[in-house]
């Protein structure tokens, strides 16, 4: 016999939910007729399973308050609402008739969205939120005109929450933090200030061919640099080379031929050439791109190259330091010519030559004897490299204004000395002819620059008096303006994002904008717009957010969404597992090919304004030289990514088949369905899987080779609960496996002990041994027993479930842009936004203008809440 609330616990239960369900005038009032009959439901289908003796998942409701405005009571009965809604409660359908789980599905989300509106009305829709760093690195940026400061590495990692570094909640601050901060600040700061009372001296270093590598030859013998001349090997030895320096007989028409991708080991940078002041430098160059056959011979090559450089300590192959890329990406073209780009150093740095996709020879110890280096086969044809001529570098580049720009944010039209040593650290003088009527003229201005809101007149006084102070102390006026800007910097009106609450909240509202479409400050534009009074005009807020989609600062958005909606922060986390991928071993290029792929995808979704379905299946890809030979696909050439059409029957296109998503949702030894299912029904389709019960441990696939995914799926799930749950995933993620750890085909697994062996040479010129085991098989069925055969069988169905798909992308906006999840109370705008886009097939520019224009971007107050004001999507 089922257990029965008693009556004093329907009559409470009655006038909870009469107390919670919305009137007409939005508070709590009800039919109590109706309220007493979901209580009675929620009694009969329910209680069996959840109550003082039996508690199925914790639940107990005979002890649950339905106190809908205490945030804990509520959040549990929105989970029950939840799968009362999706009918896994009562998980039986004839004990609740689809006309009566209908009617309790709105009385109780009637009363949750009332009790959830309450709350947004009087408190927002979350607390406001500190800037994460790389927020924080791009206001201090755009403030003080100084596009290449680099202060992120100075501040704490974030936290992440509810998928993103942007949760109001997970952006704490502490003591730690905030010193953090003020370093940062200072660093910044100074780093604006003029160097001098005039421009650095630029230098001109001018090098041939015999000065472009530190010796003469590098690891991986001759087979990875040489000298040629006449396309022919010239066999300078290190004393030849040192007496040519010496003497300054340099050929001009020698060649320095590189053929290795700079890693460690590697020291490949101009000889003698070190930055002494940091900033810009400006490279030209001369080089082809050549293919070295047999002889060490040069003949053209049938391709450009591509290549960058990377800004390091001239230290030696086994203590790089710091190393980063710079420059950019050039293809080297087959015929000779002259190449330019900037190059930004630090003081005491050089850079190296850092070709993309070509071997890295790594040390063999044979015997436990000396370090030996073996170069790897040259494919067919010829090993492809770039021959260098020469070199000129000149800089540091100077602006065409001095003081500098940024100099000129903190001390407007002041004069400037250089600095005596007896004065301070700074390197120039402010002079001024009465400091403390400047101190608080300049501390104003600077204010009003830094801030994206108006700063209370009251709030002002405690930083003019901290200038002042240090003034009175005996401090140069430069230190003490500084001490006054660091203070404002890491204060609430610089380091905060407001919520909009009123209707006036104009600047808050351009804050969010421009901090969820740039991760920065407003523009000038922008911010003009808010002081016009202008953010809640609807055709101001659609101009405004195609304005910013386009900008290059869009750029920001795409790399900081993309890197947490779809992990591609964590593309380097786990190394290729040599032994089963010795293909893979040390390819930078082909991991930052994968996340370049993904980024101009996603922002092709955006600017192009395609369905939200393209997420899961489109018709073409995005490719460069790298990834069009990776994935199999109509070779193309240059390192540059460009959109190619897919044929029919490929199994490539949209989200679930690029390498970068592949990549992160395996470990680098093995793939999991497990782990890509639950992933893809989380992060593209926004149906997360419950969390797995404490204990249970993972499928770890079997790289011997000797048991199939399957069977280790089949003996994991042997209990109907397990089963049950990963019914909902596993199948998604069993249609992934014709794809590897970095998203190439594969029929056939590979194994270390069962299946046909598999050996050769690898990118570092060692051994390996590898077999092909057993055959992948992708096919499978649905929780809901719609079956596939493969991937793209499977694309088909998720693509018939667009607004789900838009739904989820609308619910991953609302997080990232506002710092706070998905409210109860949100669902009803979500979804229409959803019915406005829904004629045009849900895509995504629309999708991102009509959120922008909801309730939920711009707050309780906002004049388009409702569907009745929101303008209609043309």
């Amino acid at each position: 016999m089922k257990p029965r609330l008693s009556v004093w616990s329907i009559a409470v239960l009655s006038l909870a939910l009469a107390a919670a369900a919305p009137g007409d005038d939005g508070l709590a009032k009800s039919d109590d007729v109706a309220a007493k009959a979901m209580a009675i439901s929620i009694s009969q289908n329910c209680l069996d399973c959840h109550n003082s003796r039996k508690t199925r998942g914790g639940l107990d409701l005979s002890k649950l308050p339905l106190d809908l405005a205490d945030p804990g009571s509520r959040a549990r009965w929105i989970q029950i609402h939840d799968r009362i809604q999706k009918g896994e409660m009562p998980p039986d359908p004839e004990d609740l008739p689809a006309e009566d789980r209908k009617t309790l599905v709105a009385l109780l989300g009637a009363g949750i969205g009332a009790a959830d509106l309450a709350e947004v009305v009087a408190n927002g829709r979350g607390p406001m939120r500190r800037l994460n760093r790389e927020e924080y690195e791009n206001n201090l940026r755009d403030l003080l005109q100084l596009p290449n400061l680099d202060i992120r590495d100075m501040l704490p990692e974030d936290r992440s929450q509810n998928g993103f570094n942007k949760s109001a909640r997970a952006l704490d601050i502490s003591r730690v933090q905030l010193a953090a901060y003020l370093d940062a600040a200072d660093t910044a700061l100074r780093a604006a200030m003029a160097g001098g009372e005039q421009p650095p001296a630029q230098t001109r270093y001018e090098a041939p061919a015999t000065k472009l590598f530190p010796s003469a030859t590098t690891f991986g013998n001759r087979e990875a640099m040489f000298y040629a001349r006449d396309s022919k090997m010239l066999p300078l030895k290190e004393l030849d080379l040192v007496e040519v320096r010496k003497s300054d007989r340099h050929d001009p028409n020698v060649e320095m031929a590189l053929f290795r991708s700079a890693s460690w080991p590697y020291f490949g940078y101009p000889h003698g050439f070190v930055a002494k002041i940091a900033g810009d430098y400006q490279v030209r160059f001369f080089a082809r791109a050549v293919l070295q056959i047999e002889g060490f011979q040069l003949v053209p090559a049938a391709k450009s190259a591509p290549m960058t450089f990377r800004a390091r300590a001239p230290s030696g192959a086994d203590v790089s330091g710091d190393v980063r890329a710079t420059g950019g990406i050039m293809d080297i073209a087959p015929e000779g010519r002259e190449y330019e780009t900037t190059v930004r150093l630090r003081a005491g740095e050089t850079f190296e030559y850092s070709l993309l996709g070509l071997p890295v020879p790594v040390a063999l110890n044979v015997n436990n004897g000396p370090p030996t280096y073996r170069y790897p086969p040259f494919p067919k044809g010829g090993q492809p490299g770039v021959a260098f001529r020469s070199i000129e570098i000149t800089g540091p580049i100077s602006p065409q204004e001095w003081p500098p720009a940024s100099h000129r944010v903190l001390f407007d039209e002041l004069p400037i000395r250089n600095a005596s040593s007896s004065r301070g650290e700074l390197p120039v003088e402010i002079i001024s002819a009465d400091p403390k009527r400047d101190a608080v003229r300049l501390f104003r201005r600077f204010a009003q620059l830094a801030a994206r809101e108006p700063v209370p007149e009251d709030a002002l006084p405690f930083y003019e008096k901290l200038i002042l102070r240090q003034i009175d102390e005996g401090a140069p006026f430069a230190e003490a303006m500084l001490a006054g800007y660091k203070a404002f910097l890491c204060s609430g009106h610089f380091l905060y994002l407001r919520e909009p609450v009123r209707a006036d909240d104009h600047q808050a509202i351009a804050s969010r904008l421009s901090h969820f479409l740039s991760n920065s400050r407003p523009d000038a534009a922008l911010a003009a717009r808010a002081r016009a009074g202008e953010m809640r005009n609807a055709e101001v807020l659609r101009a405004e957010t195609d304005r910013l989609i386009d900008n290059p600062a869009f750029d920001r958005f795409v790399e900081n969404f993309t890197d947490y909606w779809l992990d591609l922060k964590d593309l380097k986390r786990d190394a290729p597992d040599i032994r089963l991928y010795p293909e893979y071993r040390l390819d930078d290029y082909l991991i930052e090919s994968l996340g370049a792929e993904t980024r101009a995808f996603f922002t092709a979704m955006v600017r192009e304004n395609l369905p939200a379905t393209a997420m899961v299946a489109s018709d073409f890809v995005f490719v460069n030289d790298r990834l069009s030979m990776h994935y199999g696909i109509a070779p193309v050439e240059g390192s540059r990514m460009r959109k190619v059409a897919l044929p029919k029957s490929s199994p490539y296109g949209g989200l679930l088949t690029q390498g970068a998503v592949l990549r992160v949702t395996s470990n680098g030894t093995t793939t999991s369905p497990v782990i890509r299912g639950a992933w893809i029904m989380t992060r593209i389709m926004g149906e997360p899987p419950p969390p797995p019960p404490p204990s249970v441990p993972a499928v770890e696939p079997d790289i011997r080779g000797a048991k199939t995914i399957r069977d280790l799926l089949a003996m994991h799930t042997k209990s109907k609960t397990c089963a049950a749950c990963h019914a909902r995933f596993d199948p998604v993620g069993l249609a992934l496996e014709n794809f590897d750890i970095m998203g190439a085909w594969r029929d056939r697994y590979r194994g270390l002990e069962k299946g046909d062996r598999v050996t050769g040479i690898d990118r570092a010129g060692h051994d390996f041994a590898y077999t092909m085991a057993g055959p992948v098989d992708s096919a499978g069925t649905l929780l809901d027993g719609r079956s596939f055969k493969n991937i793209v069988d499977l694309k088909a169905i998720l693509a018939g479930n667009p607004r789900q798909l838009a739904r989820n992308l609308l619910r991953q906006f609302t997080v990232y842009a506002t710092g706070s999840p998905v409210r109860f109370s949100d669902r009803a705008e979500i979804e229409a936004i959803l019915d406005e886009c829904q004629p045009s097939g849900y895509r995504v520019r629309d999708l991102l203008r009509g959120f922008v224009r909801s309730r939920i971007f711009l707050g309780q107050a906002g004049c388009l809440a409702s569907a009745s004001h929101r303008p209609s999507i043309p």
